[in-house]
């Protein structure tokens, strides 16, 4: 069996892939990138307790910032173990790299924080990435809806 068929008999298995299941790994991401956004509120609120154990993040919790956090997380991390349902693990892991994209971006919409032009080179590389991680994707999905 060469490497084309034992894909296609691998996503088969484990169904097929679908615009669904690549609308629900950017839902992941989402997730994700909200999820780190409640936590950074959640350890701004808490800067001011005293510091003992905090390096545990411990004082984090009592912000009720990181709570809705948390279950945004776990809800990711549901979303994420359905996107593993559908498409093999080294694409999905391969796109949560967005993260890269959307973590800094929202530090700069929400926090106000610098992203130095090497970070947006790092960012635009990482974009370069994705695409180019997408294109053999579209055309793996092409081939099975054709067999279909």
């Amino acid at each position: 069996m060469n490497t084309g068929e034992q894909q296609r008999s691998q996503t088969s298995q484990s169904g097929q892939w679908t615009l669904n299941s690549l609308a629900l790994l950017v839902v992941t991401a989402v997730l994700s990138a909200s999820a780190e956004m409640f936590f950074k509120k959640g350890a701004l609120m808490t800067a001011h307790l005293p510091q003992a154990g905090s390096w545990f993040g411990v004082s984090a919790l009592a912000s009720w910032w990181v709570w809705p956090g948390m279950l945004i997380q776990i809800l990711g991390m549901g979303c994420y173990a359905a996107v593993l349902r559908k498409l093999p693990l080294y694409i999905a892991f391969s796109f949560m790299s967005i993260l890269h994209v959307l973590i800094p971006v929202g530090s700069l919409v929400f926090f106000h924080e610098q992203i130095s032009p090497r970070r947006w080179s790092g960012i635009a590389l990482v974009l370069a990435g994705i695409w180019i991680i997408a294109r053999p994707v579209s055309k793996i999905e092409q081939e099975i809806e054709r067999e279909i």
